[in-house]
């Protein structure tokens, strides 16, 4: 009896031991105690950085799930502070806001255009250094304040910050005329070889003088204006220096082997400006192969793979032939050539090695790249691109001929 009691005893103190070792909650916060971040944007004045924050207001998000109060009140709410360092502004919140914000829900990082001028190392100095940013934040630069573009509500999707990043994703997926730019990618191209990188532009677009802030806009079926993706911002390093047009961006994405699927548009005849057909491109790869001619001439070759179904057809060639599916695809290898050609071409005017040329000789050439890496500004634009292209069309559809020749063998 005594033997058990005293067993008994030992298990008692052992518990009530092991629970002093367990871990308790001492420092949980509360979601009620959380200002929830779907959005942030970043300004530049000349002396002081501004941060703006598109907070989350949970219970117009839940009324409108709900079906209570709909459109009563607006999903996010947005206020700026501002202060000598990045760190130093997003510090000022707590003087006017009741929650303690909350980036891990953070979806978008939006550039104004001076602050992208002036430099963002600072911006990424955070994400590397703070444990409630992530990495996977997509970046944009805009052409005005960056706080416009979080003002700017919008009609389909609950959260403009998640609007915007829908957006870029949509594009990259089916459009590949702009690519998403997460901040680990942001900052893996800054400090490569070449040292550049193309950060997607958002804009407001309409004819209203400023962003639609009111609530009262979701209710109409048009806006007067609308969030939209632009231009392509191109950073040397960590600042602003220059512009790439969306179809610009489309040649250099061939180029870097940056094609999802997308819609690639053409004529009847080669170098033809007036687009009849189309083909939905379901793949794509694109290798470079630098190679160092006898008299120190670089030549990058790029070659071009892709296949896809055609899901248009105004040309008069014959498909239920070889000889005309032949012919389409060669025109339709010409549209792409020339489309990488262009982007080249825009490119070495810039001086900027947006392709990520460097870092490919580099890999292959690394004893001659340490000798030339100092002078690639110089030697970059003296550089010969022979790009070539091969596209299939794997399907035509139910028709070998255009609907306007059906409609002529009819009559």
């Amino acid at each position: 009896m005594g033997k058990n009691f005293l067993h008994g005893w030992l298990r008692l103190l052992t518990s009530i031991f092991l629970c002093l070792l367990l871990s308790g909650c001492w420092d949980r916060i509360e979601l009620n105690q959380l200002g929830i971040t779907a959005a942030t944007a970043i300004d530049w004045n000349g002396k002081d950085w501004t941060v703006s924050y598109q907070i989350v207001i949970p219970q117009s998000i839940s009324s409108q799930s709900m079906g209570g109060n709909a459109g009563q009140q607006a999903p996010v709410s947005v206020f700026s502070t501002s202060g000598g360092t990045l760190r130093g502004a997003v510090q000022k919140s707590s003087l006017e806001m009741p929650r303690a914000l909350f980036f891990a829900h953070n979806r978008i990082v939006v550039i104004g255009e001076q602050a992208a001028k002036h430099g963002i190392s600072q911006l990424m100095e955070i994400y590397l250094r703070n444990s409630d940013a992530r990495e996977t934040v997509s970046v944009l630069v805009t052409n005005g304040e960056g706080r416009r573009i979080l003002e700017q509500v919008a009609s389909i999707e609950k959260l403009p910050g998640a609007a915007v990043r829908n957006m870029i994703r949509n594009e990259e997926k089916n459009g590949s005329n702009l690519n998403q730019m997460m901040i680990q990618n942001v900052m893996m191209g800054m400090t490569s070889d070449s040292s550049y990188t193309l950060i997607p532009e958002v804009i407001i677009s309409g004819t209203g003088v400023g962003p639609n802030a009111s609530i009262a806009e979701l209710k109409k079926t048009t806006s007067a204006n609308k969030l939209k993706l632009g231009r392509l911002g191109i950073f040397k390093q960590d600042k602003l220096v220059g512009w790439f047009t969306s179809d610009e961006g489309y040649g250099i994405n061939w180029i870097r082997d940056s094609i999802k699927q997308t819609v690639l548009h053409f004529g009847c005849s080669k170098r033809s400006k007036d687009h009849k057909s189309a083909i939905r491109i379901t793949k794509a790869t694109s290798k470079l192969k630098p190679i160092l001619a006898n008299d120190g001439q670089w030549i990058m070759k790029v070659e071009v793979h892709a296949a896809g179904v055609l899901i248009e057809n105004g040309c008069n060639d014959d498909l239920s032939k070889i000889k005309g599916i032949k012919a389409t695809e060669d025109i339709a290898n010409e549209e792409v050539k020339n489309l990488m050609i262009k982007a080249f071409q825009s490119a070495i005017e810039k001086n900027t090695d947006v392709f990520g040329f460097a870092d490919v000789i580099h890999r292959k050439y690394s004893k001659v790249w340490k000798k030339i890496k100092n002078d690639w500004e110089e030697q970059f634009p003296t550089l010969q691109l022979e790009p070539s292209v091969h596209i299939k069309i794997d399907r035509i559809g139910m028709s070998n001929k255009p609907f306007n020749q059906l409609l002529h063998d009819h009559e």
